[in-house]
């Protein structure tokens, strides 16, 4: 409509000045009187509407491209200055909000990525959209291009794929075949008025190792010693009898009993090697040679019927580790392997190999197959599953290749075979 009158200004001027060609000179001065008027009139209707109207528009357009960093300047009409000035408050406001929300999401994403925990969140569909580098260490997924856009049911490693199995809203402890434990947490949030889950994963295996360790080592250092002192003094008197008695039923007895303290002191002190375990004294030593210097010895632990296969890497591996230690662990592992073998056709195969460029030495055999329940509990302080066991040799093992830093499982696959995996 403003354009409208705007237009029919502008055609009754060029009307007037059409008609002054055929006025008498007399009467000029009324034309110009009259296109005076209009111009006055075209001046204000430019001024007062057609001025503010563009400014108005400028600044919708300047909305609809989310541009906040400019501003409009005033028309110089006292209504439209208003509408300016309140334009101007509004983009100040929203360029505000832009830059807090822009921080907000800065400190956020910095936050994420320094986070311990492992953070995954979900889009809409429940496809991995983000992940921080903790989740991906903790995972051992390689990089953030294997996660983003699948489900996590689909994720490239078994840690994470278990994690689809805390239900939403609940935190659950998941345990797999090695020492390691984690901490799940399945949750969300609202976003644009749609629920967008994500999950937390934490590491609680050094706390839990501290505790245990700390726990287990008290009660060792406590019961050694006075279990010791007891037997030492139980045992004095036993030689005392034994010298002063005449008979021999009775120097029997006394030897029976000498013998089972003695045996008492050996059990205790089997427990308090674990709780001894120097401090690794590393150097570097090459993996295929160390495990092939063993294989003679430990063909020798074997039955004459069970094969011992051993399978070195194809180049040289070199590991920095405590040489005693480390043959000590491939000892235990060989052993308890030999003792889950109670079949004929039992086969032990030692392997060397890389994954993701970190040497892995694996042990496996296919004994009788390790349930997975009795595979979360394998590696908890003096656990066992033999009837005359005492949690020994696990313990043991554990706690090397701890001070090592090593990474380390012991599970049976699908295949029936159980294999003891080592990572340096």
């Amino acid at each position: 409509m403003r354009y409208w009158l705007f237009g029919l200004i502008l055609f009754s001027m060029v009307a007037t000045y059409g008609v002054v060609a055929f006025l008498p000179h007399s009467y000029l001065w009324i034309t110009y009187v009259v296109l005076g008027v209009e111009a006055l009139f075209l001046l204000v209707l430019f001024r007062s509407v057609l001025k503010p109207a563009q400014t108005v528009r400028h600044g919708m357009d300047l909305i609809a491209a989310q541009d906040f960093n400019n501003r409009l300047v005033d028309v110089g009409e006292p209504e439209a200055d208003r509408v300016v000035k309140l334009f101007n408050t509004m983009i100040d406001k929203l360029r505000n909000e832009r830059l807090q929300n822009m921080e907000r999401e800065s400190f956020l994403q910095l936050l994420i990525e320094a986070s311990p925990m492992g953070v995954v969140m979900l889009d809409f569909d429940g496809k991995v959209s983000l992940v921080n580098p903790s989740f991906l260490k903790i995972t051992g997924i390689l990089s953030e291009e294997n996660v983003v856009g699948r489900v996590i049911e689909d994720l490239p490693s078994e840690l994470a794929r278990r994690m689809a199995d805390v239900p939403l809203g609940v935190s659950e402890e998941i345990r797999r075949g090695d020492i390691r434990r984690y901490r799940c947490y399945h949750l969300s949030f609202v976003q644009s008025g749609f629920p967008r889950q994500f999950y937390l994963l934490e590491s609680l295996t050094e706390e839990v190792m501290r505790a245990e360790r700390g726990a287990y080592e008290k009660v060792i250092r406590i019961i050694s010693h006075e279990v010791n002192n007891t037997m030492g003094g139980v045992r004095s008197v036993l030689d005392t009898l034994h010298d002063l008695s005449d008979s021999d039923d009775l120097k029997e007895v006394i030897e029976s009993c000498d013998n089972r303290c003695d045996q008492m002191t050996r059990f205790i002190s089997s427990y308090a090697d674990v709780v001894r375990v120097p401090e690794p004294v590393r150097s570097k030593i090459e993996l295929n040679k160390m495990v092939g210097d063993m294989v003679p010895f430990l063909q020798g632990m074997a039955p004459a019927d069970m094969a011992l296969i051993f399978e070195p890497y194809k180049e040289e591996i070199e590991v920095e580790v405590d040489l005693a230690l480390m043959q000590q662990v491939i000892v235990n592992i060989v052993k308890n392997a030999i003792e889950s073998i109670n079949k004929d056709g039992g086969m032990i195969r030692i392997v060397i190999y890389k994954q993701n460029e970190r040497p892995v030495l694996e042990i496996a055999n296919n004994g009788e197959p390790i349930s997975e329940e009795v595979s979360t509990q394998l590696f908890s302080p003096f656990f066992t599953t033999k009837r005359e066991g005492r949690g020994i040799g696990l313990t043991l093992i554990s706690e090397i290749l701890n001070r090592h830093n090593a990474t380390y499982s012991l599970k049976t696959g699908s295949d029936g075979i159980t294999r003891f995996q080592i990572q340096l």
